[in-house]
């Protein structure tokens, strides 16, 4: 049995001990993926795996200098239990200056509102779960 099929069963395991149900799919996440690429910018965001125990990165609480990674970081879909998306980032203006705010917030929720993705709105994030 190859590495992927080990991990699915792994999941899919967790999913059933823990009682979790899914919200999304594979064909969901891929097209939330490609939505991301006409964003004004890839969000940062926060990914929680059903076989982890911590999110990662741990803390996500402020806004932060870098955008996401939604190539190979997101991988693999599957497995996402869910993502914490800050729709906005630090964007820096020069050595001098301090950053300035980028936002794509309502470009962000209209695609996903157009894909019938569904998600919640807390702590200054949206959240798409996975599984719940």
């Amino acid at each position: 049995m190859d590495d992927v099929a080990k991990h699915k069963r792994q999941v899919r395991a967790a999913l059933a001990e823990r009682g979790l149900g899914a919200w999304m799919n594979d064909t969901k996440w891929r097209e939330l993926l490609g939505v991301i690429d006409t964003l004004p910018f890839p969000p940062p965001y926060q990914r929680k795996d059903v076989l982890r125990a911590e999110p990662e990165p741990s803390t996500f609480d402020a806004d932060v200098w870098y955008i996401g990674d939604w190539v190979e970081g997101i991988h693999p879909l599957y497995s996402i239990e869910w993502l914490r998306i800050r729709p906005r980032y630090l964007e820096p203006v020069g050595q001098l200056l301090p950053p300035t705010v980028a936002d794509c917030e309502a470009a962000l929720e209209q695609a996903l509102q157009s894909l019938g993705v569904p998600y919640e709105k807390a702590d200054g994030s949206i959240w798409i779960y996975g599984y719940r």
